[in-house]
């Protein structure tokens, strides 16, 4: 029998992305359910969920020391995804993990009604970075998307994300507090992620770095739009920063909001100066 780490992004201090589905409450939905499906199985399960870190650093640091006490077949990380996009992807540090991977995405994308957006490989992600053993990222669905919201099962996912990792249909017990989505919401909200990118565009206009269309989806004119900011800056587009860093926000770039800055930076492996640059906005922006 296989032996597993499996946790949910995020925490409630440091939260996730928040639309029509909130990130942090449904990946731990999904990830009892793992964790569940996988131990009826008879395989051995340890939940590295964190819910102490005050900021988003800590969180990741605390998720994979957790991670790290025990050696492990594989690191499941289980997360919402945000943007505008729709459906189900994993990320994976590289071709190690190809094969499982494809079969998550797979699985809940047949499971859920959503498409399947395949593998990614991104390297700048701390968890698949500083895991000791193999670690793969599920975003299991869009928290902004209507498609998907309407199709959501946090049960449903679980199970098909333990389907894969054993290799045959697995089912664990119910989530708490976890129910199928069987109708869209009548009017749909914006996600935190997506709202935030609308009004940094809007911002970046409004200051004269840019003049960019409005639509709350990151792209390389939203980067491009997006001024170097550093100690001593204030401001709006300060402000938007500190609520993407979950610090106090006063629009006062101080010591506190360069801390939380290099924090975000040696969390994804940028240089940490403190100083929101090209590639801090780019990471800022998921890009």
């Amino acid at each position: 029998m296989g032996v597993y780490n499996v946790h949910g992004g995020h925490n409630f201090i440091v939260p996730g992305a928040k639309g029509l589905l909130d990130e942090t409450t449904e990946d731990r939905k999904v990830t009892a359910r793992v964790i569940s499906a996988l131990r009826v199985a008879g395989h051995t399960v340890y939940d590295c969920t964190d819910d102490s870190g005050r900021t988003q650093g800590q969180n990741l640091a605390n998720i994979v020391a957790k991670c790290n006490a025990h050696l492990v077949d594989l690191n499941i990380s289980n997360h919402l995804n945000a943007g505008g996009g729709t459906g189900v992807e994993v990320w994976c540090y590289d071709e190690k993990t190809k094969d499982i991977a494809a079969a998550i995405c797979q699985n809940v994308s047949a499971a859920l009604g959503i498409p399947n957006r395949g593998v990614k490989y991104p390297k700048s992600l701390y968890v698949l970075r500083k895991t000791s053993g193999r670690a793969i990222l599920v975003e299991c669905c869009f928290v902004d998307s209507q498609n998907d919201a309407s199709h959501w099962n946090a049960d449903k996912c679980g199970d098909a994300i333990a389907s894969a990792i054993a290799g045959k249909t697995v089912t664990g017990t119910t989530s708490s507090g976890s129910a199928p989505v069987t109708t869209p919401v009548a009017k749909p909200a914006t996600s935190t992620g997506n709202d935030w990118v609308r009004r940094l565009q809007s911002e970046c206009n409004a200051q004269g770095f840019s003049d960019q269309r409005v639509d709350g989806i990151p792209g390389k004119n939203t980067l491009a739009g997006c001024p170097t900011c550093r100690k001593g800056a204030r401001g709006n587009i300060t402000r938007l920063i500190q609520e993407k860093l979950g610090v106090a926000v006063d629009g006062i770039f101080g010591q506190k909001t360069k801390n939380a800055v290099i924090a975000f930076q040696r969390a994804h492996g940028l240089i940490a100066d403190g100083i929101v640059g090209k590639n801090t906005w780019r990471a800022l922006l998921g890009l």
